[in-house]
């Protein structure tokens, strides 16, 4: 009976949370200044300054973003609420970057220390110790500094964002080392097979830059709703 009623508190909890972060997450960026969505040093247009519409539609967004964080909520409540919580907001603010990255081409630095402090969250689910989210920040930096180097080098123009190395750098708080590496992966395989898939279509130009921050941030929501705990029973079961 106690395990039914702290099912249902947490069910009705996560359909709150998702409600209000589904809503929060188009009302928000919809008033966020217009100096978070442009370059520092850069003034921003009368369209960012006084938008004249709104940034994203509510609807059907508010629907859908709602119905999304509803969905992961109950998953992440009825598992482990402490977790759910740090989780779900870790998931809100990658949802904020991925629609300034698509709109605007740039990862606003705010929601970047957002995800900072929101790593604090994550020190307890560390396996590795409380240093394992500093390591993770260090590993998230090399590997995207070594690939934008690296892309560099290969096309002769940035093919990766500074908002993006300090956006996996900030993940790495949050995912511990081995957890930044899977997101890696899957940001790879994810931006990978799309970008294969226009090609084929022949929706873009392979020397074309595309926003990363939304493959960053599904891999990082896969990771962090399906795989932080899955991967430890792969591990244990091997």
């Amino acid at each position: 009976m106690r395990e039914n009623i702290l099912m249902l508190i947490g069910c009705a909890a996560a359909i709150i949370c998702g409600i209000l972060l589904g809503n929060g997450a188009v009302w928000i960026f919809n008033r966020i200044p217009g100096k978070w969505l442009c370059d520092y040093g850069q003034t921003p247009d009368e369209e960012l300054l006084h938008p004249t519409r709104q940034r994203v539609c509510s609807t059907p967004w508010k629907y859908v973003f709602s119905g999304l964080f509803i969905v992961i909520g109950i998953k992440l409540f009825l598992e482990n609420p402490a977790y759910g919580v740090a989780a779900l907001a870790v998931c809100w603010l990658l949802l904020e970057m991925a629609i300034a990255d698509i709109k605007y081409r740039i990862v606003p630095d705010q929601f970047v220390m957002l995800l900072v402090i929101t790593g604090i969250g994550f020190i307890p689910f560390h396996r590795g110790g409380p240093l394992n989210g500093l390591w993770g920040a260090l590993a998230g930096f090399g590997v995207m500094t070594v690939v934008a180097v690296l892309g560099g080098l290969l096309y002769q123009k940035n093919t990766l964002g500074g908002g993006d190395i300090k956006l996996f750098a900030a993940l790495g708080l949050v995912a511990g080392v081995d957890g930044i590496l899977w997101i890696f992966v899957l940001t790879s395989l994810l931006s990978g097979a799309h970008m294969a898939w226009l090609l084929f279509r022949r929706r873009v130009k392979l020397s074309e830059h595309r926003a990363m921050a939304p493959y960053i941030g599904v891999s990082a929501g896969i990771y962090l709703v399906l795989l932080h705990e899955m991967r430890y029973n792969i591990l244990i079961s091997l």
